[in-house]
């Protein structure tokens, strides 16, 4: 059974307040502030440049954290698209009488979630090809980007559109955040459908605005993939009837109702890049480039036109066969199954959520071994961050090396954490077939391909991470 949070006064009364985000961007916006600038004027080195380290070890790992208790609460704090929000509202939190946006209405062929999903590639690509995670100054020129891109947004479109359609993460964190074990949605969905006829929680009111991704949170929302925990919609219904609740980690991979095709690919290219396109390229990268080298002028690292453009093939590669294996997969399942009422694009476009908990754990297992291997960096520096503030260009003798777990130990939590996504994966596939078919042989019948391939791309990933063992 779930708990409602909000039925706590101290949760209930901090919600409601109208300053809340604004308080809960407040800090994000500061450290972000500093990120950029130790990025921008600090020593080059990514190991010494405390905005490398804290960008791509501290807070990626606490944004895949946050996925499994929090949901989209990194977009709740997130100060790049708060940017463009402020700068359409002309107000940091209380509802404005003017506006600086055009409020233009989004490019209807474009509400959905491919652009943002090849966003999030192009994203990849920038750390895999240039090395942006290894860049101070590619990492504050990222940031830098994205701030300016939301504040144009925000003063063209309306609403939230550059957080719903073009951040790159926004397709990454809302497929990942169906697992988390909070969620905000309606208490009793009869009251929004026959006793609100204001819809105050989608259309806002005259002290509140409406939910800025376009979600009607009291109806027709039922999966955590857009909402933003930005609690407007607390704020402005006025039958109280919206809920904070804890529930199962996982709910709404099997429980969605209307299943989106673009979120489904979405999940697949997570779980491909997390599992197929690491082996392809570990396999194939350096034959590849040589291949494009004889074609290719040569260049040097990072900007190697044959190793870019391998890179960029590979991914396209790994991710177009997750794609093609969960389709047979989907067709097995049809076939295995003998029931010719749900086609393969149905199962498809549902089990591929499934898989999303197998990327999410692949992808923190990736980050345990490098957070237990470069701990005592984030110290050092810290510290030179604190003696040369903002410049950070103290540079120490050595970084300090504190190894929490030698490799055998870290290869046994990598693999429980990858096995734990697996489980989850299982079971969300199961209840998934036992929604689609009414016969449970069928439905068990369905379940096995699935679950072949489940185990299958586990295998691919443990493999890959016994590689790095050697």
């Amino acid at each position: 059974m779930s708990r409602d949070l909000l039925a706590l006064r101290p949760v209930h009364r901090a919600l409601r307040f109208r300053p809340f985000q604004f308080l809960a961007i407040l800090p994000a916006a500061l450290l972000v502030a500093v990120v950029v600038a130790s990025c921008w004027l600090g020593v080059d080195h990514p190991g010494f440049n405390f905005g490398t380290v804290f960008t791509w070890v501290v807070w990626w790992g606490s944004l895949l954290l946050s996925f499994v208790f929090l949901g989209r609460a990194w977009c709740l704090v997130c100060p790049v698209g708060a940017v463009g929000e402020w700068i359409q509202r002309l107000s940091f939190w209380g509802r404005s009488s003017r506006t600086a946006g055009l409020l233009l209405p989004w490019p209807r062929p474009l509400r959905n979630l491919w652009l943002a999903t090849a966003l999030f590639l192009a994203f990849l690509w920038l750390d895999n090809g240039y090395g942006l995670s290894n860049s101070p100054r590619l990492t504050a020129g990222l940031i830098v980007v994205l701030t300016l891109a939301s504040a144009w947004i925000g003063l063209l479109f309306e609403r939230r559109a550059f957080c719903r359609y073009l951040c790159p993460l926004t397709a990454f964190i809302g497929v990942n955040s169906l697992f988390s074990i909070l969620e905000l949605r309606s208490r009793d969905a009869g009251v929004c459908r026959t006793d609100c006829p204001t819809k105050d929680c989608y259309r806002g009111n005259a002290t509140t605005y409406g939910c800025p991704m376009g979600e009607f949170p009291g109806g027709a929302m039922d999966t955590n993939l857009l909402c933003i925990l930005c609690t407007e919609c607390v704020k402005g219904c006025g039958h109280d009837n919206i809920g904070l609740r804890l529930r199962p980690p996982g709910r709404d991979l099997w429980a969605m109702r209307r299943p989106r095709l673009d979120g489904a690919f979405a999940a697949v290219t997570v779980a491909g890049l997390a599992t197929v396109a690491p082996l392809l390229t570990y396999a194939w990268l350096p034959a590849t480039r040589r291949s494009l080298a004889a074609v290719l002028p040569a260049g040097t690292p990072p900007n190697d036109p044959p190793r870019l453009l391998a890179v960029a093939l590979l991914f396209a590669l790994g991710i177009g066969a997750s794609a093609g294996l969960l389709y047979g997969s989907s067709l097995l399942s049809r076939r295995a199954a003998g029931v010719g009422t749900v086609p393969a694009r149905t199962l498809f476009a549902h089990c591929a959520y499934a898989f999303a908990p197998l990327g999410l754990f692949k992808l923190l297992a990736d980050l345990l071994d490098h957070a237990l291997r470069t701990w005592g960096t984030l110290g050092d520096v810290t510290r030179a961050l604190m003696l040369d503030f903002p410049r950070n260009r103290v540079v120490g003798g050595r970084v300090t090396v504190v190894q929490l777990a030698g490799p055998v130990p870290a290869y046994l939590m990598q693999t429980a954490l990858l096995l734990a996504g697996l489980l989850f994966t299982l079971y969300a596939l199961h209840r998934i077939c036992l929604r689609l078919f009414a016969d449970r042989d069928a439905a068990l019948a369905a379940f096995l391909p699935m679950a072949g391939l489940g185990l299958l791309l586990t295998l691919l990933g443990l493999w890959m991470l016994g590689a790095s063992l050697l």
